[in-house]
């Protein structure tokens, strides 16, 4: 609005020095030795700062164009300062190993957006990044927020792209409640709500193994409560100091899904079930629950509208109730210290950081909010059930950004076998077992050479 009244000004003022030259020069006008007016020679050297404008360049994921508002904040900042913003959007399968032969060759965008936590470890910080801890933007970090995007060195290199998203069990409140059912959580009770499901002839635990991807949330859910069983264990894992199945509640949680198949908690189609078919079900109240991230709802109402606003989300249950919801902070976006245009990247960012631009980021999301100044405003029930966690301090972070190793397909087979009944529980969780072993050796990590 204020660069519009501003070009309006500029234009009503070339208007009036118009008139006035065909009147003659008067008072007020003053010529350059080259016979131009002060206002026509300031317009020149605006035009000329405007052609000088830098680019910066920025890489990302494909997928992560739309949802990162990239588009919107680039029209803005270019707009605003005269520079350029070059958006390369790479193939998603593709990006890492792009990233790490551009940091290698010196080749490097100015800015990418990244992981954060132990999957940015390859990004070798100190030795590549721009240290962006003294940016006015940091102050107005929540802790949570800081906890994030802080590295193990104390710095922090990144600017968080969104807010936090947690994983979980999502369900149908409506059908909890029309079944006078309250949330489990203790084992004791999940089986209890599941009977009282099954008997009403709805499915208590929807899988969708044709999408694999969701049948990983299962250890997305329950990932927390068997680190807050085991406050020393993610370190020991790390170094590969422990094995996973040396861990009670790990082995356990594949005793638990073969009962759950036994028990008929569990889909019949479930080996060709969809990710599409399991939204429908949970929305439809068909089906109750399903492990998934705090992003259903709004989701699932978008392929079954009945269910919007009945999609809430709760804790895995325990063996003693103390339930976690697992938390994932956002990645972000990180400066090269190749960059030529330092400056102009921290300003993109700085630009970004605005409260108008973060309340744009958080209402076109679904998360919660990492910034002190700003709230996510209308979240949807999911979310709002995790931030009554994040609230209570009933959280443990991600895996992804807290374990070094990414369980490869080997790993999560482990899950699909014992649905179907393929291994036994003890066979399954040596599979995971040795399966992250391996990555780890294949990366030289220490403690697994």
């Amino acid at each position: 609005m204020k660069k519009r009244q501003l070009t309006g000004v500029l234009l009503c003022a070339a208007l009036a020095a118009g008139m006035l030259a065909g009147c003659g020069q008067k008072a007020g006008t003053t010529e350059t030795a080259g016979g131009q007016t002060a206002a026509e020679s300031q317009k020149e050297t605006q035009g000329e700062k405007k052609a000088k404008g830098v680019t910066i360049t920025v890489g990302l994921k494909a997928s992560h164009v739309e949802i990162s508002n990239i588009e919107t904040f680039k029209k803005g900042w270019e707009e605003a300062t005269g520079n350029t913003v070059d958006v390369q959007a790479i193939d998603d399968d593709q990006f890492d190993s792009l990233l790490q032969t551009k940091m290698s060759t010196n080749g490097m965008w100015d800015i990418f957006i990244g992981d954060t936590g132990t999957q940015a470890a390859s990004y070798q910080h100190a030795k590549n990044l721009v240290d962006l801890s003294s940016e006015p933007w940091v102050a107005n970090l929540t802790d949570t927020g800081k906890e994030f995007v802080t590295h193990s060195d104390g710095k922090i290199y990144c600017f968080p792209n969104g807010g936090v998203n947690s994983f979980g069990i999502v369900y149908n409140k409506e059908v909890f409640e029309k079944n006078g059912l309250e949330v489990p959580k203790t084992f004791e009770e999940f089986n209890a709500v599941c009977d009282t499901l099954k008997a009403a002839g709805i499915t208590p635990v929807y899988v969708s193994m044709a999408d694999a991807w969701t049948v990983n949330q299962i250890i997305n859910g329950e990932w927390p409560n068997i680190l807050a069983a085991n406050p020393d264990a993610l370190e020991k894992l790390n170094k590969n100091e422990i094995r996973w199945d040396s861990l009670p509640e790990f082995n356990d949680l594949y005793v638990r899904m073969k009962g759950w198949v036994d028990n008929g908690y569990v889909n019949s189609d479930m080996a060709t079930a969809t990710y599409e078919m399991g939204q429908k079900a949970i929305a439809s109240g068909t089906a109750a629950m399903m492990y998934m991230g705090d992003w259903a709802d709004p989701e699932y109402a978008k392929t079954e509208p009945s269910g919007k606003g009945k999609i809430g989300m709760f804790a895995a249950p325990t063996k003693d109730g103390d339930s976690r919801l697992a938390i994932a902070g956002p990645g972000g976006y990180y400066i090269s210290n190749q960059s030529a245009n330092v400056d102009a990247a921290k300003d993109f960012l700085n630009y970004m950081a605005s409260d108008e631009n973060l309340k744009l980021n958080m209402d076109t999301r679904a998360c919660t909010s990492v910034w002190k100044s700003v709230d996510a405003e209308n979240l949807s029930v999911t979310l709002q059930d995790t931030q009554s966690y994040i609230d209570q301090g009933l959280t443990e972070i991600h895996y992804n950004q807290t374990y070094v190793i990414t369980p490869s397909d080997d790993a999560n087979s482990s899950f699909l076998s014992v649905l179907l009944g393929q291994k036994s529980p003890e066979d399954c969780a040596k599979i995971w077992s040795d399966a992250v072993i391996v990555v780890g050796k294949q990366l030289g990590f220490d403690g697994f050479k």
